[in-house]
């Protein structure tokens, strides 16, 4: 018992550890450590703020863990793997704590038992006709690579992916045509330049809001958010209901720390039932972020009604009240909503 109390590190250790590891890019190991922290808060000297700090970090480890995982998905679904990529999506699923994550993880899965189910059903009716001919002279088996999901085909991968967006998008990604499905492949491939490109010669030609969208996430992604943010207004003037353009747009305004816009733009999109459920918790959290905490306990009370939300208002209602000093709300919730988790 001594060795063991001399050796074991203190809760500022394992935060400090922690912090270090999430700065390094470390995630898995980071959200660890934070995890360790959080059974030493007996030890810190404010309590309630590291709980608070420490449940906030291994979120943000998670999310960011989770979208990892999406990416070695689509490229297991690029490479024709797609048993590796519903063991990615189903890890990317426990990891996550944001909403659109997780419904992104959701319709991923979904689309890809929908799709393997369709290919199964080829398989099936390909040998049975095979076998209904064998008497003939040219005898021919189909080979399972024709059908299985571990070759799918560009179109077939295209159509996976595009089915995880909201509303009428996907029927809207589907009529834009080759050229725009090949250079989204490519997005999703991490070809950037290449992809870039191709969506720049599209715009040339027409301007459209979802080529002005998929070409402001390239880049973003090569460090030009003022040119992302150009061209996502760009993209709300010519359609203001894009659902992906205005969440992207107040996703852009958090990340620049302009909290202000992002919350009219939040608010906007709430009133306009533009994804209502991923606006009201991107509002709470920029309220928390603001130091407005009424106003997210309010958000996330709402939020507490909507079956696909408790949880997560839960979660970060439980923090918010924990931080607050109110301990018998805050395990009111966890009984009642997290069944005991927290």
């Amino acid at each position: 018992m001594f060795f063991k109390k001399f050796f074991s590190k203190s809760f500022e250790q394992m935060l400090t550890k922690g912090e270090s590891l999430f700065k390094d890019g470390h995630y898995a190991e980071a959200r660890q450590y934070f995890f360790d922290a959080l059974e030493k808060l007996q030890d810190s000297a404010n309590e309630e703020q590291d709980r608070s700090q420490l449940q906030a970090m291994i979120s943000k480890c998670g999310n960011i863990l989770a979208e990892m995982n999406i990416c070695e998905a689509e490229a297991a679904i690029r490479s024709g793997n797609s048993q590796k990529a519903a063991e990615y999506l189903e890890l990317s699923l426990e990891l996550a704590d944001d909403v659109m994550i997780k419904e992104k993880v959701e319709k991923l899965i979904y689309s890809l038992t929908q799709l393997s189910n369709t290919v199964n059903n080829k398989l099936e009716s390909a040998e049975k006709q095979a076998c209904s001919s064998c008497s003939s002279s040219r005898q021919y088996t189909p080979e399972a690579s024709d059908f299985l999901p571990d070759h799918l085909h560009r179109h077939e991968q295209y159509q996976l992916f595009i089915n995880t967006l909201p509303g009428d998008l996907p029927q809207r990604y589907a009529s834009l045509g080759e050229e725009f499905a090949e250079a989204y492949l490519l997005a999703h491939s991490d070809n950037i330049s290449e992809a870039l490109n191709k969506f720049r010669q599209l715009l040339s030609a027409d301007d459209n809001d979802i080529i002005l969208y998929e070409t402001a996430i390239l880049e973003y992604k090569e460090g030009r958010s003022g040119v992302c943010e150009s061209l996502l207004r760009k993209a709300i003037k010519l359609n203001a209901d894009n659902p992906v353009c205005n969440l992207s747009l107040a996703q852009l305004f958090v990340d620049s720390g302009r909290f202000d816009e992002a919350v009219a733009l939040l608010k906007s999109m709430m009133d306009r039932t533009i994804l209502y459920d991923q606006s009201l918790v991107m509002l709470a959290d920029v309220y928390n972020v603001k130091g407005d905490k009424e106003s997210a306990i309010n958000l996330l009370s709402s939020g507490l009604l909507i079956p696909a939300l408790k949880k997560a208002s839960a979660e970060r209602l439980v923090s918010i009240l924990k931080f607050q000093g109110r301990d018998e709300e805050a395990a009111y919730l966890v009984k009642t909503y997290l069944k005991g988790c927290c």
